[in-house]
């Protein structure tokens, strides 16, 4: 499968490339980017590999999977957004990840309408869910601006965890039917 490239208008959604490992590797080492994560320390290097390629495979196997987040003026790999199933829920989940150094621009929000938008018409998907800590106030907000609401906790991952969802968003014809 071709993995798609997407365009938001600061950022570049694209397939995952061998020289990004050395970028992503930086933004997982940043102070506290994992706090909200099952093992908030820091991954060793090999784990950055591993990420990319299950996600290289995760496309092949699912057609669908999480993409490099790029910036569009600066062509600098900032962080990762996209679509995973989960096999322990049988849903699908939207994530997102970014560079402490982007952080409030709305870039994690408009990654995350662009992986949602693509799991609903590409993949014709029939609900979404997002999974976010109690205390990631801002990854909520994401969620919600990305019209995920609330559904449920769970423990996952030995976390407790906020269930957030979306169907599909109903079509002009839909809403005047």
């Amino acid at each position: 499968m071709t993995i798609p490239t997407l365009e938001t208008p600061n950022l570049l959604l694209r397939p995952w490339q061998p020289a990004d490992a050395e970028d992503l590797y930086a933004i997982v080492q940043e102070p506290g980017i994992f706090q909200y994560f099952p093992r908030p320390a820091a991954p060793p290097r090999p784990w950055v590999d591993k990420y990319i390629q299950h996600h290289l495979d995760h496309w092949q196997a699912r057609g669908m999977g999480h993409w490099a987040v790029v910036t569009r003026q600066e062509q600098r790999l900032v962080g990762w957004t996209g679509l995973e199933y989960l096999p322990e829920l049988d849903q699908v989940e939207v994530a997102y990840l970014l560079s402490t150094s982007v952080h409030g621009r709305g870039y994690a929000t408009q990654a995350a309408r662009a992986a949602c938008a693509y799991g609903f018409e590409t993949c014709r998907l029939p609900l979404v869910i997002g999974l976010v800590h109690p205390q990631n106030t801002a990854s909520i907000r994401v969620l919600e601006k990305c019209d995920l609401a609330y559904t449920d906790r769970l423990t996952l991952w030995g976390l407790e965890l906020l269930r957030y969802s979306a169907p599909p968003p109903e079509t002009a014809e839909e809403k005047a039917g």
